[in-house]
């Protein structure tokens, strides 16, 4: 299992106060038979240590690559990345 920084967004909470999101690619290797690898996401704020992981979302690079760059784009925070994720799927 790895993890792959994707890029840092800066937010502002509900209260004023500034928040850096960091978005991570999550790999896990798929033994053989299959072999391959299948992605997640992960996000972390910075200030506060809040992560969220979501593994196994797809084997598809293509498809997660767009996940993230919508995830990212839309701000997405770790206490709302399953309903997103949800959504996407």
């Amino acid at each position: 299992m790895r993890q792959i920084m994707l890029g840092e967004v800066d937010l502002t909470d509900g209260a004023g106060r500034a928040l850096t999101c960091s978005y991570f690619l999550l790999v896990r290797e798929i033994p053989p038979p299959v072999a391959g690898e299948s992605y997640g996401i992960g996000i972390s704020v910075d200030q506060t240590g809040e992560r969220e992981e979501i593994w196994d979302i797809t084997v598809s690079d293509q498809r997660i690559l767009s996940l993230a760059a919508l995830v990212m784009e839309g701000r997405v925070t770790p206490c709302t990345l399953r309903d997103v994720v949800d959504d996407w799927l």
